[in-house]
């Protein structure tokens, strides 16, 4: 809506300059009869209602101008208090329009003959005139309603962008940076008081070559007045073809890496009590594993796939003085050998075809304070191993195409399912490597060697499958758990987890029982190696859980006894012995 007191001073400079040229009085009204200016006796009434505006009503409801020359004896005087006895000799009302919306009145009034003689002789140049002055009024009006609106635009936009994690600014086709956000400004230093050059704040060269041939631009880029590393993203932007300026986003790369180790570490900590394991030798290995976790010793973790490689790594880094930095896992098995070296290693800007522009951040830099994580380390290309050598001596790396290596402080952590020490002897992996890698070595024992441990882990993966499948799951038979401890598990951890979400899904009420397990677990159960199938403690110890299983609903150990033969005493005692009670995963 436009408003004729949102420009009140042009309107009395107007209003003074139609009565000095036409030497008669003159008072200009809003939509609402409000006099916004007037002359002679009417300057000290702005600001108040007209309370007999009936001509003006009029005029604002048929936006037809009106010239009378009779006051007090016109049609439109009627309503008038003051009809018959008017004090004007004449008067004419025009109406102001900006664009369709009628927004005030000019009037002009004669209180002599004179007056009205000289506005009836000149009615329709006088009327020309009033209506080069609406549309100046009009024109005025607009003006400051646009220039209002994109004042709040611009306010909103500044908000919009100061609100943004990243610095931005907007630069013109002369390298003229028009406007920048907060961040921006404490990124490069901005001088408020100059408006700066782009080449006076970044390393420009590489991205106005971009922006001068109409492509965007990402990569890393060196801040002038501050000693800084910027990422750096440039949008040009075009008009009907022409380059017109761009628009620079920034990032702080210590900024990019904090990102990179929130998402890497915070929503997959890892703790040594997260890794379930009772028996003797996975009792030894956390024990280990918590001694070296502190220091910054290069590790070699070795086991079968499925073991929990990656799982220990997490602890010994969640464990670690660099907790609080960046946990960056890569599978270098998983990873075609074309990309693998770039993945590890970053890039420079135009390195090889498809490169990205500006280059990449390797693994390795990402690591910085961190912990790196080589997975399957056995399959890395032996080329790639003379790489990893080097950066494990020096601590340096070097991205692909270029002459400048860069310090970097990580721990390694390696992880392989394969023998080594074979492929050493075979030429199929470096000796030299190994050695630097094999500093200190832990080893997980595959599951079948664990046997103590699944029941444990069958509790475990229950309790955890059951909620997340919506199943009301939550006990096993023991001839379930008894099948699946003879199982060898050629899968390991993994495979039995899998086996246990299998089992909840199927399983038909709260129990699993023998039916509901895969039939290959039923097929190849075994007894372990080592163990002998007619142990009579072994027999024993599944009788009496048997017992209990079928007589424990009442809280009775007295039926089981009986059912065994033995007395309750002994009964008691027996389970102390077998450990049965603790390790009970079915009631």
């Amino acid at each position: 809506m436009y408003h004729l007191l949102d420009v009140e001073s042009t309107v009395q400079q107007t209003a003074d300059a139609i009565a000095a040229a036409l030497k008669i009085e003159v008072e200009i009204a809003d939509a609402d009869l409000i006099r916004v200016a007037g002359t002679g006796k009417y300057r000290d009434l702005c600001g108040y209602a007209m309370d007999d505006g009936f001509v003006y009503q009029h005029v604002l409801r048929t936006g037809v101008p009106v010239i009378i020359d009779n006051p007090g004896f016109n049609a439109l005087c009627q309503p008038c208090t003051g009809r018959g006895h008017c004090l004007e000799y004449s008067e004419v009302a025009l109406p102001i329009r900006a664009e369709q919306q009628i927004i005030g009145i000019i009037g002009l009034v004669s209180f002599d003959e004179e007056q009205a003689k000289r506005l009836m002789d000149n009615k329709t140049s006088m009327l020309q005139f009033l209506e080069i002055m609406a549309d100046l009024l009009a024109a005025k009006v607009i003006e400051t309603h646009q220039n209002h609106e994109r004042e709040v635009l611009t306010s909103q936009l500044l908000t919009v962008l100061n609100l943004l994690h990243d610095g931005i600014l907007l630069v013109n086709e002369h390298k003229a940076v028009t406007h920048y956000n907060t961040l921006a400004g404490r990124l490069l230093d901005i001088d408020s008081e100059r408006e700066p050059l782009l080449f006076q704040l970044l390393d420009d060269k590489k991205l106005w070559k971009s922006v001068e041939l109409g492509e965007p631009f990402s990569g890393q880029i060196k801040g002038k007045r501050v000693a800084t590393q910027l990422f750096c993203d440039v949008i040009p932007i075009k008009n009907n073809g022409l380059i017109e300026g761009a628009v620079v986003t920034l990032k702080d790369i210590q900024q990019v890496k904090k990102l990179v180790k929130e998402a890497t570490v915070n929503e997959t900590e890892t703790h040594f009590s997260q890794i379930i394991g009772n028996c003797a030798k996975m009792q030894e290995l956390k024990e280990m594993a918590l001694r070296v976790a502190p220091s910054n010793a290069t590790l070699l973790i070795q086991g079968e796939s499925g073991t929990g490689k990656e799982l220990l790594a997490r602890a010994i880094h969640q464990s670690s003085n660099r907790q609080g930095h960046a946990f960056i896992a890569i599978n270098c098995g998983a990873i075609p050998e074309n990309l693998l070296e770039s993945e590890l290693f970053g890039y420079e800007e135009g390195s090889f075809t498809g490169a990205r522009r500006g280059g990449k951040l390797g693994k390795f830099e990402l690591a910085h304070n961190g912990t790196i994580f080589l997975d399957e380390i056995g399959d890395m290309p032996l080329h790639l191993q003379v790489k990893l050598l080097r950066v494990l001596q020096e601590r340096r790396v070097e991205r692909i195409g270029s002459t400048r290596s860069i310090p970097v402080d990580v721990r390694v952590i390696a992880a392989t399912h394969r023998d080594l020490d074979q492929m050493v002897r075979t030429g199929e992996f470096r000796e030299d490597l190994y050695y630097r890698l094999n500093v200190i070595p832990l080893t997980i024992p595959p599951l079948r060697e664990r046997g103590k441990d699944v029941p444990i882990l069958v509790r475990f993966y229950l309790e955890h499958y059951a909620p997340l499948t919506g199943r009301d799951v939550t006990e096993i038979t023991p001839e379930a758990i008894a099948i699946l401890s003879k199982y060898a598990w050629p899968g390991n951890v993994r495979e039995l987890s899998n086996v246990i979400e299998y089992s909840v899904t199927m399983a038909p009420g709260r129990f699993i029982t023998p039916e509901v397990l895969p039939k290959r677990i039923l097929t190849e159960a075994k007894p372990q190696s080592g163990e002998a199938s007619l142990n009579l403690k072994d027999r024993e110890r599944e009788a009496i859980m048997k017992a209990l299983s079928l007589t424990d609903s009442d809280g009775h150990k007295e039926d089981a006894a009986k059912l065994l033969g033995i007395s309750r005493a002994t009964l008691y005692r027996k389970i102390k012995e077998y450990n049965i009670a603790e390790n009970r995963t079915f009631s």
